[in-house]
């Protein structure tokens, strides 16, 4: 576990280093912890002092550059300054090692392999240079000669087993992190697709409903606004013309707190302040701002309320239930009840709103608490709030509650709230 969590530190978090970047820093750590193999292997296994010195020296150089891109983020620095040494210990080891017939070979490929990876750009210049100083380094080396370090078949095939083992690992690790990083990455990539897809397919419903709940009553606030400013009208005409505009300029004041909360729940995260709540006071508080409605339409409000404590938040709680007792006015004959009853089930309270209006249509009910479902007019043609039960289902939600309904064509509906008695 301790491997892991270092491994996952040197490489850097996601958060604060792209994929290039902790691409260049795992590099960075695994030519390292590579490199310090080496200097053990030449002093102790092949006993080659002066290949033991030269990779000292590039051991030190790598944990510079791996300084300077951790933690000062100069990746650049990083990149040249890696391929430019990888390059100098490759001609050192070449020419220390045996030439041709060592396994410094084996290690260009490894090389390119990871100077491709952590260089975004330019890679058929560095195939070009791998090619170049490997041409160089056989002229040098069928001109000159180079230090023959074995002494018999068995140092030579020991020191190439070794060197190639080492090289595998490295590759091997190498390629995985890669794999690892870039499966990552595209499953990241993927799930924010996917968020996306679910946000526009979400937001076209909702804009609709935002454009149709405000544009509406508007147009009838500008055309009572005409009438009115009409001289020919009876004081009876302009009385109920002011009327009917102070219901829709209600409806979209009330369309316009519910849009105002639920949008602030969404974009900054709803705070919620779960507390000890008592029904009857929660209920009346609410209702002083029914009362005026339900007046309107002779509807008679009823209360029977057998538990009477619960716990929520108290200001959610509130919207929840101003929007659920305004659609019950709304969509109720006149003349009509509406009974509120509150109970004690399993250790939650159960607060039900019944209504006996037109109730809602079989097929909007399986996207009532959705921006899918689109807001219609009361029984005197009082304007939706188009988000109310979108916002009562996020709301509820947030307190640990539950919402749900059931209703009936022309017979009215019942909507529940599950929320817990005791705070945990």
């Amino acid at each position: 576990m301790l491997l892991k969590d270092f491994w996952e530190w040197s490489k850097g978090s996601r958060d604060q280093f792209k994929l290039e970047e902790r691409l260049v820093n795992a590099v960075g750590i695994l030519s390292t912890c590579t490199l310090f193999v080496f200097i053990l292997y030449n002093l102790f296994a092949v006993v080659l002092p002066g290949l033991a010195l030269a990779t000292t020296i590039t051991l030190f150089v790598q944990l510079f550059l791996f300084y300077q891109s951790r933690f000062k983020r100069r990746f650049k620095l990083a990149r040249i300054g890696f391929t430019i040494f990888s390059y100098v210990f490759l001609a050192v080891n070449y020419y220390q090692g045996s030439g041709i017939n060592g396994p410094v070979l084996f290690s260009f490929s490894v090389i390119l392999i990871i100077i491709l990876v952590i260089n975004k750009k330019n890679h058929y210049l560095y195939l070009l240079i791998h090619f170049a100083l490997i041409a160089a380094l056989f002229s040098y080396e069928y001109t000159y000669g180079v230090v023959d370090v074995y002494n018999s078949k068995l140092e030579r095939f020991v020191d190439v087993a070794c060197i190639c083992g080492i090289m595998l690992s490295l590759t091997f690790l190498l390629i995985k992190l890669v794999l690892k990083s870039f499966n990552r990455e595209r499953r990241l990539a993927n799930e924010r697709a996917e968020q996306l897809a679910i946000l526009h397919q979400e937001n076209t419903p909702l804009f609709s409903i935002i454009s149709h709940d405000l544009r509406t009553p508007l147009n009838h606030i500008k055309g009572y606004l005409e009438m009115l400013n009409c001289k020919l009208l009876t004081e009876n005409d302009r009385n109920m013309l002011e009327l009917q505009l102070l219901e829709l300029t209600n409806g979209t004041s009330d369309f316009l707190a519910n849009l105002l909360s639920w949008s602030k729940s969404q974009l900054e995260g709803a705070k919620v302040q779960l507390m000890n709540v008592e029904v009857d006071s929660l209920i009346e508080s609410v209702l002083c701002t029914i009362h005026p409605l339900a007046a309107q339409k002779n509807i008679t409000i009823k209360k029977e309320f057998t538990a009477n404590q619960f716990v929520a938040d108290t200001e959610m709680i509130k919207m929840v239930l101003r929007n659920l007792l305004s659609n019950a006015v709304k969509y109720s004959d006149i003349g009509g009840d509406i009974i509120i009853k509150s109970k004690e089930l399993d250790g939650r309270m159960i607060l039900s709103i019944k209504d006996f209006g037109v109730g809602i249509p079989s097929e909007k009910e399986s996207s009532i608490f959705t921006s899918q479902v689109s807001s219609s007019l009361g029984t005197m043609k009082e304007p939706g709030v188009g988000l109310g039960l979108v916002l009562c289902a996020d709301f509820v939600k947030l307190q640990n509650g539950e919402i749900w309904f059931n209703s009936e064509t022309d017979q009215g509906s019942t909507f529940y709230l599950s929320f817990p008695i005791q705070l945990s």
